[in-house]
């Protein structure tokens, strides 16, 4: 809601539907001009068009220009931008003076627009006359003036009880009389309970003083509209509500009425209190009554119950004993049936056994000739395979032989030539082992002294002073050999 109505200058005209949106007063922006040789004129508004000042109208000398993209020289630009959406304005009046000079603050929200769209028969000349003529200044001064004079009449015809009246919504609806569930939503016999003279208020009740104070105020608004819009629209401006929004009381008159309201509440609480404690009372002593009635009615119904419990306890003796007889019949029977049932079981039985056995024995006695007789011939048949298989092995083996002896014939001269070969390369293998072992001794003499004694000499080539594992079995070996020839393994002359 805006609490003045004005002007502005802007950069540009892109900026148009933003500051509308935000700044609720704002009614024409005059938009700065660059040097490019094009302008635009956005949507929701109303575009004035000026050629150095003059005003320049569009085609059949419209003087609004439609939304669009245009070229033209930097002196040529969109001079006044008016807005088309509808502007609410809050318009407090304070000092009113009611009927019985008390002394009121009324506060309005008058809703209006721009008129000047051909779309819905207006004359676009409207949007000049109100940018050049009736201003934004202008137009909220005579609204102020315009409302004021009204409300201040309206308010003089009232009582100060009855401007609550003049309110209304948000929305611009009557407020409605909100009302309790009173005797009307009792059911009967409760409103017939108590003394109706307790229930009973003097004077006119509440809901027919608020119901008196809308009727006087109920019309306010729409003859304030009318009215307002029989002095706009010559001037380009329509009014499409006023809302009475809220009616401001002095503090001292609302605390009297307040107070009128607690003396009616406690009034009637007090007398609400009286009738709760007659009815109270009353109730109780019904319900004493009641009780009373409810216990004697209980006993007698007690003792008829006891009655009727031995009554049914008779028959339920009498019922179970003829069940027990009824259930000893029914054993007994069972038992013959069972009997019987058990004996043809049996028999049954016997007879499977027996039809079994006979099946058994026909089945083994068949099944034994058949095996004999598959066995006879598995036998002819394999005895028969066998001798073929024999023959057959026998002129194989035979024929091998024959051809074995040939080849062997063929390849002894090349098999004995390859067993020496590889005997020789094997004797070059061992000839080659030998020749790499260190400790080999070969000798050319077939005499074993001799032989022995080189063996020795190649044993001691260590070092003479020390008695190795070697030198000592050559001395053995020496000994063994019945040599006369003594080592000297320590060095040291004997003694």
């Amino acid at each position: 809601m805006a609490a003045s109505l004005y002007s502005r200058d802007v950069s540009s005209v892109a900026q148009s539907n933003e500051l509308f949106g935000s700044e609720k007063g704002l009614l024409v922006i005059r938009p700065g001009r660059s040097i490019r040789p094009w302008f635009t004129i956005p949507e929701g508004g109303y575009a004035l068009v000026t050629r150095f000042g003059q005003d320049l109208p569009y085609e059949d000398d419209r003087p609004v220009w439609p939304a669009g993209f245009y070229w033209g020289m930097p002196w040529m630009k969109v001079q006044n931008f008016v807005t088309r959406q509808s502007v609410v304005l809050d318009m407090p009046i304070k000092g009113c003076k009611t009927h019985d000079n008390v002394t009121v603050e009324i506060n309005l929200s008058i809703v209006f627009r721009l008129m000047g769209d051909e779309a819905k028969g207006e004359d676009p000349l409207l949007v000049r006359k109100f940018v050049y003529t009736v201003t934004p200044r202008g137009l909220e001064q005579q609204l102020r003036d315009a409302c004021e004079e009204a409300t201040r009449s309206v308010a003089r015809s009232l009582q100060f009880n009855e401007v609550y009246g003049l309110r209304t919504d948000r929305s611009g609806k009557q407020t409605k009389i909100l009302k309790g569930e009173g005797d009307s939503a009792a059911p009967p016999e409760e409103i017939e309970e108590g003394d109706k003279e307790l229930r009973a208020v003097a004077g006119p009740s509440d809901d027919d003083q608020a119901a008196s104070a809308l009727m006087k105020g109920k019309n306010v608004a729409d003859d304030m509209r009318r009215n307002l819009n029989d002095q706009f629209k010559p001037q380009g401006v329509e009014v499409s509500d006023v809302i009475i929004t809220d009616v401001l009381l002095p503090e001292v008159i609302v605390q009297q009425m307040a107070q009128k309201t607690m003396v009616i509440s406690q009034n009637a609480a007090q007398k609400m209190n009286q009738e709760y404690e007659m009815l109270t009372l009353k109730q109780t002593e019904e319900v004493e009554t009641l009780r009373q009635k409810k216990k004697e009615e209980r006993e007698s119904e007690k003792q008829s119950g006891d009655m009727a419990v031995n009554e049914v306890q008779v028959q339920l003796d009498k019922m179970k004993t003829e069940t027990k007889v009824l259930l000893a019949k029914i054993k007994q029977e069972s038992r013959v049936r069972v009997q019987e049932i058990t004996a043809n079981g049996n028999l049954e039985v016997t007879k499977l056994h027996q039809s079994k056995e006979q099946v058994l024995t026909e089945l083994n006695s068949k099944a034994t000739s058949d095996a004999e007789t598959l066995k006879a011939q598995t036998d002819l048949y394999e005895a028969t395979k066998l001798s073929e298989a024999k023959l057959t092995a026998s002129r194989n083996d035979a024929l091998a032989m024959e051809h074995m002896a040939k080849a062997e014939g063929v390849a002894a001269p090349y098999v004995e030539a390859r067993k020496q070969f590889e005997t020789r390369e094997k004797e070059m293998l061992v000839w080659k082992s030998l020749a790499k072992n260190k400790e080999l001794v070969i000798s050319g003499e077939a005499s074993d002294e001799l032989n022995t004694l080189m063996l020795c000499d190649a044993m001691m080539d260590a070092k003479a002073n020390e008695a190795t594992k070697a030198q000592v079995l050559a001395e053995m070996l020496v000994m063994q050999r019945g040599s006369k020839v003594m080592l000297n393994l320590s060095g040291q002359e004997a003694a």
